[in-house]
C-alpha cells in the first residue's frame, strides 16, 4: 500500500475522505462540460476555449490532489488526459466524438479507482488497467498529431499503422511531453468566474496550510512532514498560478518550493531566516491572490528582492552577508520589508495589524464554506425536531391551564419564533441544488442517443433549485427512467422527424422549479407523444381495462403505462422494452410522498411532471380527533372540510357510505371503525368530513373534530409493528401524546373496502 506522508491512521482517513469528496465533485463537474464541448464542436465547428480550459484545469487539479496522496494510477491517467487536452488548447487539432468517448471513459475509470481508494487507501494493483487507457491516449495523441501534420502539409498520407514500433511510439510520446507550453500556463487564457473562484479559494487554503506548516517547522526544524507539506503547498500554488498565467505568483512560489525542496531532502538545515523569508513570500502571494479576487492582475512589488534572497538561501551563497543574515534573521526580513515599502507596498510583510485587517476583510467580504459530515447534519435536524416538540410541550403544558401568565406567553411566542428560525436554518443546511443530478443526465442522453442512432439535445433549466439531500439521492433513478423513456420511446428517428417537418435533432427538456411548497421536476420531449390507441390496445390485452372503455379520459389512459410489465415496444433493446421502468418511477416517487402527472399531444411530444415535497423530515399537518385518539393529515392532501346534511348521505346495499358534494359522489371512511376506536360521535351529521385527494382520487375521512394545523416532525414506526393500513408514520404532539400520520394514498386505494 502506498504510504501517505502523515501521522496516524485517523489522519490518513480524513485526508483520503477529503480527497474523495473533492475528486467526485470534480468528476461530476467535468463530465457535463466534456459533453458541452463536444456539442459546441459539432454544431459550430470549433472548440469553446472557456469550456476546454475549465476541463483542463479540472483534470490538472485532480492530478495535483492525487499527487498529494501519491496515487500513481490516477496521476498517470490524468496526466495523459492533460496532454491530449493541451493539444486541443493549442489549437492544433479539432476534437471528435472518439476523443470525447476516451475522456468520458477516463472519468468512469477514475470513479471506479476512487471506490478502490476508499476501501484500501491506495490505488495500487490497477496499473495494468490504467496502462490500457494510457496506451489508448498515446495512440490517440500520435494520430491527432499526425493528422495535424498532414493537414498542414496538404498531404493525404495514411494514418499511423497499428504495427508502429514501441520505440517510435515512445519517441512520439516524448515529443508530446516536450511540446512548448504543454506544462505551463497560457498567458492568453480566458479566466471564467468559475476558474477564478476556484483559484482564489484553493490558493487561500494552500497559503494557510503553508503558513501553519512553516510555523511548525520553525519550532521543530527537523520535522520532515512539515517540510513536505509546505513544499507541496508551494508546488500547488506554482502550478495553479502558472496555468492561469500569473507569472509573478508562479515565480515566487517556485523560489519558495526550491528552498523547501532543499530542506525536505535534508540538503539544508531549516533556520529562522528561511522561515522568515518564506513567510514574507506567503504574504506577497496572498496580496496577489487578493488582487485577483478583486478582478485585477496581480502586481507584486517586492517580489524580485524576496526571490533573490530565497535563491541565495537555496544555493547557500547569500552574497554580501549570508552568515550575517543567519545571525540576524530579523534584520534581513526588515530589509526586504523596507524595500517593499519603498515600492508602495508597506503592508506586504507579515505583521499583527496586517493579519487582523485580513481577517476582518475575509469576515466581511467573501463567502466561506466548510465541509460537514452528513451524519452530523442528520443529528442536528433530529435535535431540532426534538426542540420543536419540546417547545410545543412547554407551551401546551396542562399544568399551566387557567393561569394568567402574560409574560410567560410573550416568552413562548419569542421561543416559537426562534425555534422556527433554527428549524429553517437547519433544514436549509441539508438543501442542495439539483445541478449535480441534472448534469449527470447530459452523459445519459449522449449515450442513449448514440445507442438509438438519434440526434438529441438536452435543455436544462432551473438546476439551481434546491431540495433536501435525502430526496436528491432518491430522485436520480426515476429521472434516469423518464429520460430513457423520452429518448427511446418519445423521440423519433432522424428520418421520421424530417418527414414530419421537424428538426432532425430531438429536444428533451429537464426543468425544476418550486411551486406551493413542492418541487416540480419536469421531463418533456418534442417527439411523437403517447400513442393512445396503442396503450388502450395493450391494456385490453393485459386485462387492465375492458374493450368498452375506449372512451376513457386521457389521464386514465396514461396511468396504464405505470403498471408493472406494461410496454408498447415490440422490440426489446438494451435501452427499454421490458416494461420495468415506469412502474419503478411511480413506486419511487410515491415513496417520496410525491405525485407524477402526464400530459401528451399527438405529434408534439409528452411531458412528465414529478411533484415532490421539499423535505421528508417535517410536514405541515392538520391534527384531528377521533375518540380519545388524535391523527395527523398532511395538509397538502386536504381539499376541504364540512359538516354534512342528512340529504347528502347515501348508503349502498353493500354497506358503503357515500356523500354527495356539489354533484360529486365520494366514499366515506370512518376512522373510528377502521382503527377500532371508541367514540360517541357516530352520526355523520354530528362530526366533520375532511375531503382528501391523492392522484386525482378523493374520499372523505369522518372525524370527531379538527384540532388545528401544526408543523409535524415525522417519526418512523418501529419495525416490530409491521405495516399498518393507512399509517405512514407518527409524531409527538406538544403535550407528549402520539399522533399517527395518515397515509392518504393507502386510504383512498382501500376506500371501497372500508364499510360501516
Amino acid at each position: 500500500m502506498a504510504t501517505i506522508a502523515y501521522g496516524d491512521f485517523e489522519e490518513k482517513l480524513e485526508l483520503v475522505k477529503c480527497f474523495l469528496n473533492d475528486s467526485r465533485e470534480m468528476l461530476d463537474a467535468v463530465e457535463p462540460q466534456i459533453i458541452a464541448m463536444e456539442e459546441k464542436a459539432l454544431t459550430v465547428g470549433e472548440i469553446d476555449e472557456a469550456i476546454l480550459n475549465a476541463i483542463f484545469r479540472l483534470f490538472h487539479s485532480l492530478k495535483g490532489s492525487a499527487s498529494f496522496l501519491d496515487l500513481q494510477t490516477i496521476i498517470s491517467v490524468t496526466h495523459e488526459a492533460e496532454t491530449l487536452l493541451e493539444i486541443f488548447r493549442s489549437g492544433r487539432a479539432v476534437i471528435k466524438p472518439a476523443h470525447v468517448d476516451l475522456l468520458i471513459r477516463t472519468t468512469d475509470y477514475i470513479r471506479n479507482i476512487l471506490d478502490v481508494v476508499e476501501q484500501q487507501l491506495s490505488d495500487e494493483g490497477y496499473e495494468e488497467s490504467a496502462g490500457e487507457i494510457i496506451a489508448d491516449f498515446k495512440k490517440t495523441i500520435v494520430n491527432v498529431l499526425e493528422d495535424q501534420e498532414q493537414a498542414a502539409d496538404g498531404q493525404l498520407a495514411p494514418r499511423l499503422p497499428e504495427e508502429k514500433t514501441a520505440a517510435e511510439a515512445a519517441a512520439a510520446a516524448e515529443a508530446i511531453e516536450n511540446m512548448p507550453g504543454a506544462n505551463c500556463g497560457d498567458p492568453g487564457i480566458e479566466i471564467t468566474p468559475e476558474i477564478l473562484k476556484h483559484f482564489v479559494e484553493e490558493s487561500n487554503e494552500l497559503l494557510d496550510e503553508a503558513e501553519s506548516t512553516l510555523l511548525a517547522l520553525e519550532k521543530a526544524p527537523g520535522d520532515q512532514e512539515s517540510a513536505i507539506a509546505a513544499c507541496r503547498a508551494f508546488h500547488s500554488l506554482k502550478g495553479n498560478a502558472g496555468f492561469l498565467g500569473y507569472s509573478g505568483i508562479e515565480e515566487i512560489s517556485r523560489c519558495g518550493e526550491n528552498l523547501l525542496g532543499q530542506i525536505k531532502e535534508q540538503k539544508k538545515d531549516c533556520d529562522p531566516v528561511d522561515v522568515s523569508f518564506l513567510l514574507i513570500a506567503i504574504d506577497i502571494i496572498r496580496e496577489g491572490v487578493r488582487q485577483v479576487e478583486a478582478g485585477s492582475a496581480p502586481e507584486l512589488p517586492g517580489k524580485q528582492e524576496v526571490c533573490a534572497y530565497l535563491e541565495k538561501l537555496t544555493a547557500g551563497t547569500a552574497a554580501g552577508g549570508a552568515q550575517k543574515e543567519k545571525n540576524g534573521g530579523e534584520k534581513g526580513g526588515k530589509a526586504v520589508k523596507e524595500t517593499a515599502a519603498a515600492n508602495g507596498q508597506e503592508n506586504i510583510a507579515a505583521g499583527e495589524a496586517e493579519y487582523e485587517a485580513r481577517e476582518k476583510q475575509t469576515g466581511a467580504g467573501g463567502q466561506q464554506a466548510i465541509r460537514i459530515d452528513l451524519d452530523k447534519l442528520d443529528k442536528l435536524l433530529d435535535l431540532v425536531g426534538e426542540l420543536v416538540i419540546s417547545e410545543a410541550m412547554v407551551a401546551n403544558n396542562p399544568d399551566l391551564k387557567g393561569l394568567q401568565l402574560d409574560r410567560f406567553e410573550k416568552a413562548v411566542l419569542q421561543l416559537d419564533k426562534i425555534t422556527r428560525d433554527i428549524q429553517e436554518v437547519a433544514m436549509s443546511m441539508r438543501m442542495i441544488p439539483l445541478s449535480g443530478t441534472f448534469r449527470k443526465m447530459k452523459r445519459l442522453v449522449r449515450d442513449l442517443a448514440h445507442k438509438a442512432g438519434k440526434k438529441v439535445s438536452l435543455n436544462i433549466t432551473g438546476e439551481e433549485t434546491e431540495v433536501d439531500k435525502t430526496i436528491i439521492e432518491q430522485i436520480s433513478d426515476p429521472l434516469v427512467h423518464l429520460i430513457r423513456n423520452a429518448v427511446d420511446h418519445g423521440l423519433e428517428s432522424v428520418d421520421e422527424r424530417l418527414a414530419a417537418g421537424k428538426p432532425e435533432t430531438g429536444l428533451v427538456t429537464l426543468e425544476a422549479k418550486h411551486s406551493a411548497g413542492e418541487v416540480w421536476i419536469i421531463v418533456e420531449d418534442d417527439g411523437r407523444g403517447l400513442d393512445r390507441e396503442k396503450i388502450i390496445k395493450k391494456g385490453i390485452e393485459r386485462g387492465l381495462i375492458s374493450s368498452e372503455n375506449r372512451e376513457m379520459k386521457d389521464e386514465e389512459v396514461w396511468k396504464m403505462i405505470f403498471e408493472p410489465g406494461f410496454s408498447t415496444t415490440e422490440i426489446i433493446s438494451s435501452i427499454s422494452g421490458r416494461g420495468v421502468g415506469m412502474d419503478v418511477v411511480k413506486r419511487n416517487i410515491e415513496k417520496l410522498r410525491g405525485k407524477i402527472d402526464v400530459r401528451s399531444r399527438p405529434g408534439a411530444g409528452a411531458m412528465f411532471a414529478v411533484r415532490i415535497p421539499l423535505t421528508l423530515a417535517i410536514i405541515e399537518g392538520m391534527v384531528v380527533k377521533v375518540g380519545a385518539n388524535r391523527y395527523t393529515i398532511p395538509i397538502n392532501s386536504i381539499k376541504e372540510s364540512l359538516q354534512p346534511r342528512a340529504g347528502q348521505i347515501t348508503r349502498t346495499p353493500g354497506g358503503l357510505e357515500i356523500v354527495s358534494i356539489r354533484g360529486e359522489l365520494l366514499p366515506v371512511i370512518r376512522l373510528h371503525h377502521l382503527y377500532q376506536v371508541k367514540t360517541e360521535c357516530l352520526d355523520l351529521e354530528e362530526g366533520i368530513l375532511i375531503v382528501v385527494e391523492n392522484d386525482e382520487k378523493k374520499c372523505c375521512l369522518f372525524v370527531d373534530e379538527v384540532i388545528g394545523q401544526q408543523q409535524i416532525v415525522i417519526k418512523g414506526l418501529s419495525s416490530y409493528l409491521g405495516r399498518v393500513q393507512g399509517i405512514s408514520g407518527c409524531a409527538i404532539l406538544g403535550d407528549g401524546d402520539i399522533s399517527m400520520i395518515l397515509d392518504i394514498n393507502d386510504l383512498i386505494i382501500n376506500a371501497g373496502e372500508v364499510k360501516r
